[in-house]
């Protein structure tokens, strides 16, 4: 501590003790100090203040270290507005006059001598300087960022399981050096999540960091809280008065999950999300209709109809499940409490497989063994059918489109057919032959996708010029692709029966697979969950596959 000297024969003393919340490292270069006096005020007293420049020796156990930037070189002091005076490292003090009064003291620091070159840090702080009294004036000084860093922790982690991710931030000053405490920063860094989806799926369990985290700052060191959703990728921004945003962004390794069905050999088909934000799907073998939720909690509601042959599922526009019943020829509706309804198909031996929902009051399925397209009404089961032009075109998928017309697919003559919503006229186009089209379903861009089974190839057609406009190899041939579904990331998602695969392939016609880790699985229908995730049918192993990116 210094004494003050008399001026004007008024006295104070004050001691400012200057803390520095600068970089981390030490610096105790010789370089002169070159005062200057500011005005001086009609009451007024000589100050001297101390300067702790960072060295090894302020550092014990007992006390804390004060940091200042290794490139701090000379640091100014000034009084109500004045002109400053300044100290230049290695000396520690400096007298200046301050009035009698409250005051208000700044202090900046800098990577030159005599307050030149990049300012460093800043402070300022207002006392009452009392005549003829001790004063004590006490400033932390505040790095100045001019640059920030951002990491996670972990920027991979696995989808579909909650994380709570460190998020470790710096601030730089202008010379590069990580900023750290005592203190504060001079302007706090904010962070905000930039999710372009909008999942949803990401939380920060603090929005704003006063100071250098390394010393405490408010809520300790940040963190993302991923809950497990669907996310492709999003990140984490920080920004702050004077240097450039920075971010670092999360990308969850898409991961696999498998959940057993308590029936063995239950033969699971094929799956679709039902109106209680479960999936639903049919066990051919075991004759139920099964619901499992987000959790892998499987129940099952056996059908009436013995025998049914159960296969396509869709989730319809009246709050019921509807499935078709490929042996018995009917079309069945199920609520989600498990109450049962069936109807005859027109003809006793169509063989329906899957269906559509046309959002007039008709549920419509193609009739495999009839060569036909069963229509029932939802609101009473009366039927009707429409018959198919090529013989044994073998129809099994099938699906609207923007110009309320049905589409659906021949795999036995490897032909697109489509039923016109005026008159009911069917037209067909042909595909190479041994296609094999199997599912269709309405694309994100309007148009309709379709798998080619036996060309291992998926295919996009027009519904406005009613014609194929793209088809694209699976990324591992003969991978026989069956089920596909439109996913909420504007992509197309697919199995792949031959390979233990789950294919995308964007509108553009990119493709991209995802390979389980559990093998010979008979992958089989495909379908979208409420939350994004893929959930899909495992045949051999008697599961249901979820599939979350």
């Amino acid at each position: 501590m210094r004494s003050s000297k008399a001026v004007g024969a008024r006295t104070a003393a004050v001691l400012i003790n200057v803390l520095l919340a600068g970089c981390a490292g030490n610096t105790t270069s010789a370089i002169s100090s070159v005062p200057r006096q500011p005005h001086t005020a009609a009451k007024s007293a000589q100050v001297t203040f101390t300067m702790h420049w960072n060295s090894a020796t302020t550092v014990s156990a007992a006390r804390a270290p004060k940091f200042i930037s290794p490139s701090a070189l000379s640091v100014s002091v000034g009084v109500n507005g004045g002109t400053p005076s300044y100290l230049n490292s290695p000396a520690t003090t400096l007298a200046i006059v301050a009035p009698v009064g409250n005051d208000t003291f700044t202090f900046q620091t800098y990577d030159e001598t005599n307050g030149q070159g990049n300012v460093l840090g800043r402070a300022s702080v207002t006392e009452n300087i009392v005549d003829g009294a001790a004063n004590v004036v006490s400033a932390v000084i505040n790095g100045i960022t001019s640059a920030l860093t951002i990491s996670l922790a972990s920027p991979a982690t696995a989808a579909g399981t909650a994380a709570t991710i460190p998020v470790n931030v710096s601030a730089l000053d202008a010379d590069g050096n990580i900023i750290v405490g005592p203190g504060y920063y001079a302007s706090p860094i904010n962070l905000a999540i930039n999710d372009p989806a909008n999942t949803g799926t990401l939380s920060l369990s603090t929005t704003s960091l006063p100071g250098p985290i390394a010393v405490g700052a408010k809520g300790g060191t940040p963190t993302l809280h991923y809950n497990g959703g669907t996310l492709v990728s999003a990140s984490v921004v920080a920004s702050t008065i004077g240097a450039p945003n920075a971010s670092a962004t999360l990308t969850p390794t898409p991961t696999f999950y498998e959940f057993s069905i308590p029936t063995v050999n239950s033969d699971p088909n094929w799956i679709a999300a039902g109106p209680d934000g479960n999936m639903w799907f049919t066990e051919a073998n075991a004759n139920n209709i099964a619901r499992i939720t987000p959790a892998g909690v499987v129940t099952e509601f056996a059908v009436p109809t013995a025998n049914a042959g159960l296969w396509g599922i869709i989730s319809g526009s009246d709050g019921r499940l509807w499935f078709t019943e490929t042996s018995s020829s009917k079309i069945g509706a199920v609520t989600t409490g498990g109450t049962f309804t069936e109807y005859p198909t027109v003809n006793g031996d169509d063989g329906p497989l899957l269906l559509v929902d046309r959002l007039d009051g008709t549920i419509w399925a193609t009739g495999s063994a009839g060569n036909d397209l069963d229509v029932v009404q939802t609101c009473c089961g009366s039927p009707n059918s429409v018959t198919i032009p090529t013989p044994n075109s073998g129809p099994v998928g099938i699906t609207t489109a923007p110009d309320n017309n049905i589409y659906f697919t021949e795999d036995g003559a490897s032909k697109i057919g489509r039923v016109s919503n005026i008159g009911g006229t069917v037209s067909e186009i042909t595909l190479a032959l041994n296609s094999g089209p199997i599912q269709i379903v309405r694309g994100p861009d309007g148009n309709l996708w379709f798998t080619e089974l036996s060309a291992s190839k998926i295919g996009r057609l027009s519904p406005s010029s009613f014609s194929v406009t793209g088809e694209y190899a699976t990324q591992t041939p003969n991978a026989c692709p069956l089920g596909i579904a439109a996913g909420t990331d504007g992509a197309l998602w697919f199995t792949e029966c031959a390979l233990d695969r789950i294919g995308r392939i964007t509108t553009s016609g990119v493709v991209t697979e995802y390979v389980s880790p559990a093998r010979n699985l008979g992958l089989n229908g495909i379908a979208t969950a409420p939350n994004g995730s893929l959930w899909f049918t495992e045949v051999a192993p008697n599961k249901i596959g979820e599939l979350v990116y």
